[in-house]
């Protein structure tokens, strides 16, 4: 198993199980008073878990101890694990737990971690060159954020995409030109520079799993769409 792009063998460890919970959904909705049928709102999904354990193993009980620390701060902030035995994908984690098992050898010890999290595969991506609309069939089981990059084939002015009925409106963008509207980072740049001021929307990029209308207010542009498919 890999973490945040470390080989846990470097720690001395190897992985012994790894185990998964889908998300505790409720459905939302609401039953008003004297109604017949129940009124429904869009449902939030949270995020799955993972229980994990890993056997590690020192020369003596300090160079353990030290070793099983290195390794704990990996964990401070999310973190990306890979090569999971028996899991397909790259994992996103947020540690929510752990605890230490003690085993009848002083240098060798069973560390337990928790998380909250959800698997997500390499990028993938949908092209549209000079396209007056177009359909993208995202892959997954959660709805994920994308990034949209549009290259000028001609000069536009008030160039609209609209994504699922979701409006993007650049204001101008001279040929060969490139924005960068950034769903996953929640930035804006032309060009390599900050361009937030120049694309009118209201929220950020996002696909939702199955298929993606989209349209385009002229044939004028190369329209890149690039995401990674989430799963719960």
């Amino acid at each position: 198993m890999i973490i945040n792009g470390i080989d846990v063998r470097r720690y001395g460890a190897i992985l012994l199980t790894a185990e998964t919970k889908p998300p505790k959904m409720t459905a939302n909705y609401e039953m008003m008073s004297k109604a017949l049928l129940p009124t429904e709102y869009d449902t939030d999904i949270p995020l799955g878990s993972m229980t994990m354990t890993i056997y590690f193993r020192g020369k003596n009980r300090a160079t353990l101890e030290r070793t099983m620390s290195s390794f704990m701060r990996n964990f401070r902030s999310s973190c990306i694990m890979e090569e999971i035995r028996g899991f397909k994908g790259k994992y996103k984690g947020f540690l929510t737990g752990d605890d230490y098992e003690k085993t009848l050898e002083k240098e060798k010890r069973i560390l337990t971690l928790e998380f909250d999290g959800f698997f997500f595969d390499d990028e993938a991506e949908a092209l549209f060159d000079q396209k007056l609309e177009g359909k993208l069939y995202a892959e997954g089981s959660r709805d994920t954020p994308c990034i949209i990059e549009v290259t000028a084939k001609a000069d536009l002015t008030n160039y609209k995409i609209t994504l699922n009925g979701e409006p993007y409106t650049i204001e101008s963008l001279m040929n060969g030109e490139t924005i960068v509207i950034n769903g996953k980072t929640g930035k804006i740049t032309k060009e390599g520079d900050n361009a937030f001021g120049s694309v009118d929307l209201w929220a950020f990029p996002k696909l939702q799993t199955g298929k993606n209308d989209l349209a385009f207010s002229t044939n004028g542009a190369r329209v890149t769409v690039r995401y990674s498919p989430m799963w719960l």
